[in-house]
């Protein structure tokens, strides 16, 4: 009777401890933003826990506009990038709570040269550039398809610096003497640019 209680006592603990037990965990997947904005993400730890790294291709044009008397050309770049750590907590049955902190990175650059074919010459060259470091809290949820696939939904409250430099260039006046302005300033709330939609396969 003993060794069969001592028996009972050791399978329930092995079941306790494994029930306990972080399984491991990886993801790999491709990010939404503001529903035109795309990346990829990856996250890696346990199924409590896991450090998450998204890069955000924001933008990217080149556009021409050409007429009889002038040509515009006007391009754009740029991309972000978070690094943080999400917890997670089952609230029903393939349904889980994520919370967590994002530090984030991005840059951007517009060019716009416009060259004046007429008699006037009004030739101007303008340039923006622009970084913004910051963090992020991360408040969402995580519908789990299968074993294999998961959809995700985040607001991402933010704050973050913005700094960078703007340049305009006049070959009309001056002989093209340029005037630069230094940018500076701080941004911070929740918009529908701070909602982040996410597919991932689970490994």
């Amino acid at each position: 009777m003993k060794k069969s209680l001592l028996i009972i006592l050791c399978l329930s603990m092995s079941s306790f401890l494994m029930a306990q037990e972080k399984v491991k965990q990886k993801e790999i997947g491709i990010v939404f933003s503001n529903l035109n904005n795309f990346g990829l993400t990856f996250k890696t730890g346990t199924d409590r826990s896991l450090w998450r790294f998204n890069t955000l291709f924001i933008s990217g044009n080149n556009m021409d506009q050409a007429a009889d008397s002038s040509v515009n050309k006007w391009h754009q770049m740029g991309f972000g990038f978070t690094l943080g750590r999400e917890y997670r907590k089952v609230i029903v049955e393939n349904l889980e709570l994520r919370f967590g902190a994002d530090i984030s990175f991005s840059y951007s650059q517009s060019i716009n040269d416009y060259d004046d074919k007429s008699a006037n010459n009004f030739d101007r060259l303008s340039k923006q550039t622009t970084y913004r470091p910051g963090i992020n809290l991360v408040f969402g949820l995580n519908y789990v398809l299968n074993d294999d696939f998961v959809i995700g939904a985040e607001l991402l409250p933010n704050f973050s610096y913005t700094t960078g430099t703007s340049v305009e260039k006049y070959y009309y006046i001056n002989n093209g003497d340029e005037v630069k302005r230094d940018i500076s300033g701080f941004n911070y709330g929740l918009s529908n640019s701070s909602a982040l939609l996410s597919l991932a396969y689970r490994f």
